[in-house]
């Protein structure tokens, strides 16, 4: 089984925020980590003490949501699995620091 940091590329790191674009023909594997859509196309993640992470999807639409030291907004727990699996990505994998 692959992980996340196996379809992603990162595209931009700066002092704002970490910026991943997913692999070409990786739809496939994004589903079969269980909280991916298949379409994804980018994933943003702003630094500091909150974050947001912002979703890009193939047909030019995308979704954000908020979390961190001041709150959350309230999501599915698919869309948390997706930060979750992101923040370790860009942390681990990456070894960027996003706080």
């Amino acid at each position: 089984m692959c992980s996340l940091y196996d379809l992603v590329e990162l595209l931009e790191d700066n002092e704002k925020c970490v910026i991943l674009k997913v692999k070409d023909n990786s739809q496939m594997r994004l589903i079969c980590l269980g909280c991916f859509s298949g379409n994804e196309t980018m994933f943003r993640l702003t630094k500091g003490k909150n974050h947001t992470c912002t979703v890009f999807h193939d047909n030019g639409k995308s979704f954000s949501w908020e979390f961190g030291a001041s709150g959350h907004t309230l999501v599915t727990d698919s869309v948390w699995k997706c930060a979750e699996l992101i923040c370790e990505c860009i942390a681990n994998d990456f070894g960027i620091q996003i706080e």
